[in-house]
């Protein structure tokens, strides 16, 4: 069996799968029946992979993978889970940043989060680890909005169509939904309006499930309410980190989209491995973890 990688494998991955990763050809794409790619490389791979039958990604997102471009039979698998705990630990920093305001030059009114109500979206990989550190280190009363649920930490389970009942209890509210038809713009004026005058918004999954105008619009009325996210809106294809008016806020702050594996080797390297594991497991027992439910894009 060919399977290819876009990028240079870690050796446990060897020793896992025949995979090749190094020196690959013209020949090699045509023939290969197994890609090991980031969405964003599958614009180039997919036409000329005759053959492919499945698709692996090293990302946990695919909402930039070009699903137009599949054939009937071909197959995706994402990386969701890859970095959960990295991203879940981004979270509290953006969190603790806001509530106890670090790197600021001036006095403001701490947040309390001890004991307090988390609102999570997304109840997934990374869900279900802020879950945990909210339960476990806060001991905080943790309420889920999502689709599907993973992990024991939630105190109240609700779906993503009762968003708007529940949004006004919490505290501190982190999003970590992926991007799809029914995610994109859930968090618009009339859900963030309800939030407490004094909440913590954070977001870790995509930007375009906040609308970037509505978020600035309740920051600007409620200068109690703070935000910070680590990922962007994206403009002509590329998050727009520097430019966004957010920064004119003194109740926002981010970072540059490095809660995953961009700023980290470690996290990198696990996740990597990760979908390698997914891989073998597709070819010994026909099916691996995280299938793309492609009607969810397209």
């Amino acid at each position: 069996m060919m399977i290819i990688s876009t990028v240079k494998l870690p050796e446990e991955c060897k020793r896992l799968i025949p995979v090749k990763d190094e020196g690959v050809t013209e020949e090699d794409i045509k023939n290969a029946e197994i890609l090991m790619l980031w969405p964003s490389q599958a614009k180039d791979l997919l036409p000329r992979a005759e053959k492919a039958k499945i698709i692996q990604t090293f990302s946990a997102g695919v909402d930039d993978f070009p699903f137009n471009l599949l054939k009937k039979d071909q197959v995706v698998y994402s990386n969701a889970g890859a970095y959960s705990v990295s991203v879940a630990e981004h979270a509290f920093g953006l969190i603790l940043s806001l509530a106890k305001g670090v790197g600021l030059k001036r006095k403001v009114e701490t947040y309390m989060l001890s004991n307090s109500t988390i609102l999570i979206l997304g109840a997934g990989g990374i869900g279900s680890e802020v879950a945990k550190i909210a339960k476990l280190g806060f001991n905080m009363y943790v309420i889920g909005v999502s689709r599907s649920f993973k992990g024991t930490y939630f105190d109240e389970k609700h779906s993503l169509q009762e968003l708007s009942n529940v949004i006004g209890k919490a505290d501190v509210i982190v999003d970590t939904l992926p991007l799809n038809k029914e995610t994109r713009g859930i968090l618009n004026y009339s859900v963030l309006s309800k939030v407490k005058d004094k909440c913590i918004i954070v977001n870790v999954g995509r930007a375009e499930t906040i609308v970037e105008d509505d978020m600035y619009r309740v920051l600007k009325e409620k200068p109690g309410v703070r935000f910070g996210t680590d990922v962007f809106w994206r403009v002509n294809g590329k998050e727009n980190f520097a430019t966004t008016k957010l920064w004119e806020l003194e109740n926002f702050t981010g970072t540059p989209h490095i809660a995953g594996a961009t700023a980290n080797e470690r996290v990198l390297t696990n996740a990597l491995i990760q979908a390698c594991k997914n891989v073998y497991k597709i070819i010994n027992e026909g099916e691996g973890e995280n299938k793309v439910k492609i009607e969810d894009y397209m």
